[in-house]
C-alpha cells in the first residue's frame, strides 16, 4: 500500500495518479433536492457495513474505496447515479449502462430516484463491486 505524501491518501499502488485536492460532501448536495442526500446517507450508511471502506468526495462524484475504488456516485438533482464494478457486465434492471473498465473489470450505472429503489439487489452488487475491490 502507498500513501500519497501531499495529501495522505492511501492506494493499493506505488506513486497512483490522482488529485490532492480535498473536496466537501457537503457541496456535492448544493442545489440539490433534498431527497437525494437522503439517498445517498442510506447508500453509505448500507456500504460502510461491508467492512472499512473510505468515502472521498471529488469534484464531480463521490467514491467508495476498500483499497481500490469500488462504486462512485453522482449526485444528480432529484436522483443518484450509482456506478459500481463486477467481474462481468450486469444486464439486469436497473442497469442501463456498462462498460469495460479494465481487462478483467467492468462498470455498471444505475440510477436510484426513491429509498425503495435501494434494495437488497442493489446491496448484493455493491458488496461484489467491495469483495473485488483489492
Amino acid at each position: 500500500m502507498w500513501s500519497c505524501p501531499e495529501c495522505g491518501r492511501s492506494f493499493a499502488r506505488n506513486r497512483q495518479s490522482h488529485s490532492c485536492i480535498r473536496y466537501d460532501l457537503d457541496t456535492q448536495f448544493q442545489g440539490k433536492e433534498p431527497i437525494t442526500r437522503v439517498l445517498f446517507d442510506i447508500l453509505a450508511d448500507n456500504c460502510k457495513k461491508l467492512g472499512e471502506i473510505e468515502v472521498y468526495p471529488g469534484k464531480y462524484h463521490i467514491t467508495f474505496r476498500r483499497l481500490s475504488t469500488f462504486a462512485s456516485v453522482m449526485a444528480e438533482k432529484n436522483h443518484l447515479t450509482i456506478t459500481f464494478l463486477s467481474k462481468r457486465p450486469v444486464e439486469e434492471f436497473p442497469v442501463y449502462q456498462n462498460y469495460q473498465y479494465s481487462s478483467h473489470r467492468w462498470a455498471n450505472a444505475l440510477k436510484v430516484e426513491s429509498v425503495d429503489e435501494l434494495d437488497n439487489q442493489l446491496f448484493c452488487w455493491l458488496k461484489e463491486a467491495y469483495e473485488i475491490a483489492l
